[in-house]
């Protein structure tokens, strides 16, 4: 009696489509990495300013609506102009403006930290078990094998930054009752969606790229590490070089006129091309041209009458060059990150 009858049984059942193979590499890379104490810690903790996004705006919509809830908490807000304080609503887009580019920068640095928890064993880890022809032994492609493991990226880094901006937008319209919010304040919550996906699309890539160099998750970390810390320190020691120069040069300046000096302070700031050096600046400026915090900065510092408006300019003086520069930057970061995947998988996809 055989074991079986040798034969060709027809199938008619449903195929599932090729679009989505890449989805069970990233279910299963999400599913590994948060068994990572580690990472579920950092998560906890990137989502403390998200609490705090969300506190802001909902404050201040109950400020919008001088809820007597809110009066208890006036003493906490002497930082505000008072004009801020009489009139909300016609500050409301700065207002959130501001807080939203405080959350997506602390965001920006939490997402740093948590990709290089995540990041650095996604490809390494399957060069040093050799687990590359076993991915493409299945029916996957190069650029199945390439969404998938970026997936991982995306999703934890959406995780922290597009699905609080979003739960933060929907609590501020709840307690700002108003509908005209929605028309002054959506755009901001398109750039911060925007940004996150320029964030993860960066980053992730990049990441994905320095782990098909080694076999070793630790050097990969450490290359990590050099890119994010090394490129800002050495970016900061380049300004402090030259705001040490420029200062030098300024104590000739008279100090009764402080508006020339802030004049010249964004001035040599526009031309800065030191900032460049260091990637996390760089996705720092494409955020704030995102969200528009210089022009909401300029509108608060203009309530300050004389001095006090020229010491709050000269405060918040940062990146001030084109963010185009910066947006070519991560361009070319992305273009090398894309070209260093193609030939580090397609040698291993020929299972040289």
């Amino acid at each position: 009696m055989p074991v079986f009858d040798q034969g060709y049984q027809h199938w008619s059942g449903t195929l599932t489509g090729h679009a989505w193979r890449w989805l069970a590499i990233t279910r299963h890379g999400v599913r590994v990495a948060l068994t990572n104490r580690w990472l579920r810690i950092a998560l906890f903790v990137s989502w403390l300013p998200a609490i705090a996004l969300a506190t802001a705006l909902c404050l201040w919509g109950l400020l919008e609506q001088q809820s007597a809830l809110i009066q208890s908490l006036t003493p906490l807000l002497g930082f505000l102009d008072r004009q801020m304080l009489l009139d909300p609503r016609a500050y409301r887009q700065e207002a959130w403006t501001l807080a939203y580019g405080y959350f997506m920068l602390t965001e920006l640095r939490l997402a740093m930290l948590l990709i290089l928890i995540v990041g650095p064993n996604l490809i390494s880890q399957d060069l040093r078990y050799n687990a590359l022809p076993l991915y493409l032994s299945r029916p996957l492609r190069r650029i199945d094998y390439f969404l998938g493991k970026w997936g991982v990226i995306v999703a934890f880094l959406a995780a922290v930054t597009v699905v609080p901006a979003i739960v933060a937008y929907v609590l501020g319209i709840l307690f700002s009752l108003d509908v005209g919010i929605l028309r002054e304040t959506f755009p901001l919550l398109l750039a911060s969606v925007g940004y996150g996906l320029i964030i993860a699309a960066s980053a992730g890539t990049l990441i994905l790229a320095l782990s098909s160099l080694s076999r070793s998750s630790r050097y990969v970390a450490m290359f990590w590490l050099a890119i994010w810390l090394g490129s800002g320190v050495i970016a900061s020691v380049l300004q402090g070089i030259e705001h040490e120069q420029r200062r030098h040069a300024s104590e000739r300046f008279d100090r009764r006129n402080p508006s020339t000096f802030v004049e010249q302070e964004l001035t040599a700031a526009r031309t800065d091309w030191r900032p460049l050096v260091s990637y996390a600046a760089n996705l720092a400026r494409i955020g704030e041209e995102l969200l528009g915090t210089p022009a909401a900065w300029d509108k608060v510092a203009n309530l300050r009458a004389g001095s006090e408006r020229d010491m709050a300019r000269l405060r918040n003086v940062g990146v001030q060059y084109p963010w185009t520069w910066s947006a070519g930057v991560l361009l070319a970061l992305f273009g090398l990150s894309a070209w260093i995947l193609n030939r580090s998988i397609k040698s291993l996809d020929r299972l040289k």
